[in-house]
């Protein structure tokens, strides 16, 4: 009968045993935001050995979070201001930045040349880890060399019967790409893996020049679970940009303000859109973060509730996130009176899918070009601004 590791949910006393066992040189699997890491105190060697052998790999090395960027900060000999500007638009979040390596870390977490991989996670365990424990800690996918990570507690549990001090079971995350990775020492800055942060979204980001990736305009969609109304727009809108030439000259995402980051576009979206010409079977729900609405240059959503509820995210969002059944007249200067909106479809008959995407449809096509075009200043303006600087204050309403 299988037993394995001691699991634990990430509460004070989860977090505190594993900080514990990290202390006294044991390895930890627990949850971040892109998958389960294997972790051990990032500046112990013996540890970091220990869990290559775990691991059974030949080269490589491991990549490291911190609680916060001050303490990224004092792992490096250097802290170049690409890297700084990077740190400060994509942390917390799923961005490793390479950086000169001080003296005397472990072998295994310095790599080629000398540099190190750092981040903090957006993810509240895997911050509070090195946090507790007072040292950085390793972050390493859960899975033997060259097999797939595992995001399920018990999988790992299985994977690794007894040789895990604690599992933090942050329930089963949903596939996904590990963390970007970038050298941050130079300009252009250099991707060194695509992870969940795209090179034009780090472009955007940092407003550095990026190899690979440019500052396009984001249009971002918002709607409640983003598994209906926000997906169907986001593929209407990448749909009109296609059939006019220009889907490499604007980004088009979507999120919920209470979606959950796992699943799939409802069947009733996926048939509607599809009989439209649109895909939405790789389609992952998202819910929305205060990055997702600065990085974005027009934000449309399908009530004044959505609105309310970016503008307390953001308060700087607010004037430029607009209903889209206001969306053309909005943009033109006119205001709209009354309540103008679209209702949620969630589990209505396949019809009222049908009418809700044409709906949506028709009023993106309407406001189509005045849409573009507000993205595209706001990207010239803050293409104006120093590149790696803060964006700028848009004013709160």
């Amino acid at each position: 009968m299988h037993h394995g590791p001691l699991t634990l949910p990430p509460d004070e006393t989860g977090l505190q045993r594993a900080a514990e066992a990290l202390r006294s040189g044991g390895i930890v699997a627990y949850p971040t935001e892109t998958q389960y890491g294997l972790g051990v105190d990032a500046l112990n060697p013996a540890s970091t050995r220990s869990l290559h052998e775990l691991k059974e790999r030949g080269e490589g090395t491991f990549l490291v979070v911190a609680a916060d960027e001050a303490a990224a900060r004092e792992l490096g000999s250097d802290f170049p201001d690409p890297a700084g500007s990077v740190a400060r638009s994509c942390w917390p979040g799923p961005v490793t930045v390479l950086v000169p390596a001080r003296d005397g870390l472990p072998a295994e977490v310095v790599g080629e040349g000398g540099l190190l991989g750092v981040r903090v996670s957006g993810n509240p365990v895997a911050r509070e880890l090195p946090a507790r424990l007072g040292r950085p800690v390793v972050s390493t996918s859960a899975n033997l060399t060259g097999r797939d990570p595992l995001n399920d507690p018990g999988e790992i549990s299985r994977i690794f019967p007894d040789r895990l001090d604690l599992i933090l079971d942050g329930g089963v995350l949903p596939p996904g790409p590990g963390s970007t990775i970038v050298d941050g020492r130079t300009v252009p800055l250099k991707v060194i893996r695509e992870g969940a942060v795209s090179r034009n979204s780090l472009a955007r980001r940092t407003r550095f020049e990026v190899e690979g990736g440019r500052a396009i305009p984001l249009v971002l969609v918002v709607c409640t679970g983003n598994t209906c109304r926000s997906p169907m727009a986001e593929g209407s809108l990448k749909t009109m940009l296609r059939q006019r030439g220009l889907e490499n000259e604007f980004d088009v995402e979507s999120a919920g303000v209470a979606a959950v980051n796992w699943g799939m576009a409802t069947e009733e979206t996926q048939a509607a859109a599809w009989e439209r010409g649109i895909d939405l079977s790789t389609h992952k729900p998202r819910q929305i973060s205060p990055q997702m609405t600065q990085e974005a240059d027009i934000i449309l959503v399908m009530s004044e509730r959505h609105r309310n509820r970016i503008a307390v995210i953001d308060p700087h969002a607010r004037d430029r996130t607009h209903i889209i059944k206001k969306l053309s007249t909005e943009l033109k200067g006119n205001s709209v009176v009354g309540r103008r909106e679209i209702n949620d479809p969630w589990g209505s008959p396949p019809a009222a899918y049908r009418k809700v995407l044409k709906m949506i449809w028709n009023d993106l096509e309407k406001g189509f070009e005045e849409t573009l075009q507000r993205a595209r200043d706001r990207r010239a303006l803050l293409g104006e601004s120093d590149p790696g600087a803060d964006y700028p204050d848009e004013g709160r309403s």
